[in-house]
């Protein structure tokens, strides 16, 4: 397992403090110019440090995701805005009063104040719900195919109207913020989507495909490396509420090969998957009796996510790799 890497920082000056006479002569050396001078230089060292620290972690976290961006056709530019934008929407995060004019904007997030202006009006809406719209209609049409098949995986004809197993349903689970008839004139639109006899909605065969790399795998992908991000952060907040969220991970210090190799990847694939697989099932046991009970007691039907404490969780599992030329953590 990794150890915490060790810092090194230049040392602070040093005094005795035995005897009454010591402390009166540490206090006056400690208010003489040179003194002071020289914890300056030690804090002004520390933070440099840090910041030095900071930056380079963060070169390296962006690394892959720059590889991933050059691969597939952004520039330079391209994510020099969305560093600008992903900058302004934090500051607004941090400081609501961001949003109160480009100036303050720009004095709270270090944006040229051109910039921020704008920036400032494309704020309402956020680089979520952004990603969402743009990746609507591949959202619905894999929680359709996953969630609301039949028993031989063949995705159900839905109804239009309110209810468990319905097309409202569908939308309020994989498209939170778009109404339903919005969501379903833009998947007939596209034409993924009849409206049958009986008037439900049916996913039709007719395959939806926007290139070679399709847009929920480029959405997944960012909240895959978001989630985990924002677990490491929140962890790593001093004024966090609540104890930290569960992360750990294990590698190996010495590299691996051949069968060792393979027979590791193998098992880590079937315990992952099998992990994953008994949360699901657990939590799956969980939702039938509650709902049981609900239509046992004649509750009326309620959305989870209208409850004041839901929340989305999730659990990750993931593999990774490096070249034997790697630099080694620490």
């Amino acid at each position: 397992m990794a150890g915490y890497s060790q810092i090194r920082l230049p040392k602070a000056p040093r005094f005795s403090c035995r005897s009454p006479q010591a402390l009166r002569t540490f206090v006056i050396r400690m208010q003489s110019p040179n003194a002071q001078s020289r914890f300056d230089r030690f804090a002004a060292s520390a933070s440099n440090n840090f910041r030095a620290v900071y930056l380079a972690g963060f070169r390296n976290l962006m690394l892959p995701i720059v590889r991933m961006a050059l691969r597939h056709g952004l520039a330079y530019e391209d994510l020099h805005d969305a560093l600008r934008r992903a900058i302004a929407e934090c500051a607004k995060d941090l400081h609501p009063a961001a949003t109160n004019s480009a100036s303050q904007l720009a004095i709270l997030s270090g944006l040229p104040r051109d910039q921020a202006e704008r920036i400032k009006a494309t704020l309402a809406v956020g680089a979520a719900e952004e990603l969402s719209k743009l990746t609507l209609i591949g959202r619905l049409i894999a929680g359709w195919q996953r969630d609301f098949a039949g028993p031989y995986g063949v995705p159900k004809e839905l109804p239009l109207t309110p209810g468990e197993q319905t097309f409202p349903d569908l939308v309020r689970r994989f498209a939170v913020k778009t109404p339903p008839d919005e969501a379903l004139e833009e998947l007939k639109r596209v034409g993924v989507v009849d409206i049958t006899s009986s008037g439900r909605a049916k996913l039709t065969n007719r395959p939806y495909i926007t290139g070679r790399l399709r847009p929920e795998s480029i959405e997944r992908m960012s909240w895959v490396l978001h989630d985990l991000a924002e677990t490491l952060d929140f962890n790593l907040n001093p004024n966090r509420i609540g104890p930290p969220h569960f992360e750990r991970r294990m590698y190996t210090h010495e590299p691996l090969s051949g069968p060792l190799l393979d027979g590791f990847r193998e098992l880590a694939k079937e315990e992952g998957q099998s992990f994953l697989a008994r949360l699901d099932s657990w939590l799956n046991e969980q939702l039938k009796e509650i709902r049981k009970r609900r239509r046992q007691s004649g509750e009326t039907y309620k959305p989870f996510n209208e409850s004041p404490d839901a929340k989305h969780v999730g659990i990750g599992v993931y593999w990774f790799e490096k070249d034997t030329n790697y630099p080694e953590e620490n």
